[in-house]
């Protein structure tokens, strides 16, 4: 028999991790186990387990007498995990390169392109960035390397917050105008080009948060 508390705390905490990854929880921000478990009419029973999962992933810190707070998010973490993606990325799009398989992707990337200018054009920067992740899959996908992306930090806490800030705070269509970079290199069979593309881009965002002038004061309390 399914023990219901353990279903429950299942569910709060993939909708705590929602807000959280998203930003609609703010770091910093103090969670009430009380305020949560009256919004899900529950006891604080699962509440409890599901604040204890997201502590061990790095999305909650429990503070003795204080309570429970969203993480800030940690840019040495974030950096880890953006050198990780760019060096196993790179890899794995310029041996498909090699192998010829990138060029029947172009057509798809480029209408993934038109999606994201659409999104951005409504500060839609959450849908932007599933398409980014739908974009950059793609590369895996091709020739089988999808375990890869385990490794790639995509669905990690920090890494993933601090994608979703740099893409509200960096020069507008930054993103786009990088994604063409990547297309239009693989276009005109340019494997130098494709390679410098790859990594200005992935550096992007460490450009953005690690950059006091880029960063508002109201943002720089989201890091640590």
């Amino acid at each position: 028999m399914v023990n219901p508390n353990v279903t429950l705390a299942s569910e709060i905490y993939h909708k705590l991790w929602a807000k959280i990854s998203t930003l609609e929880l703010k770091p910093g921000e103090r969670l009430s186990e009380s305020g949560i478990a009256r919004s899900f009419g529950c006891s604080r029973v699962p509440v409890r387990e599901a604040i204890r999962l997201l502590v061990s992933n790095g999305a909650l810190e429990v503070l003795p007498q204080r309570g429970s707070f969203v993480t800030k998010i940690d840019t040495k973490q974030m950096e880890q995990f953006r050198y990780l993606r760019e060096v196993l990325e790179t890899r794995v799009v310029l041996q498909g390169f090699d192998k010829g398989l990138l060029n029947p992707l172009v057509p798809f990337m480029w209408s993934l392109i038109e999606r994201q200018k659409n999104y951005l054009a409504l500060n839609d920067f959450i849908r932007t960035l599933e398409l980014d992740n739908e974009f950059h899959r793609i590369f895996y996908s091709v020739d089988n390397k999808e375990f890869v992306l385990e490794h790639t930090g995509e669905h990690e806490i920090h890494y993933y917050r601090a994608r979703l800030l740099s893409m509200e705070l960096e020069p507008r269509n930054m993103i786009i105008h990088q994604h063409r970079q990547i297309v239009e290199a693989i276009e005109r069979c340019d494997r130098a080009g494709l390679e410098q593309a790859l990594i200005s881009h992935f550096t992007n965002v460490s450009n953005v948060l690690l950059d006091p002038s880029l960063v508002e004061e109201e943002y720089r309390a989201y890091l640590r």
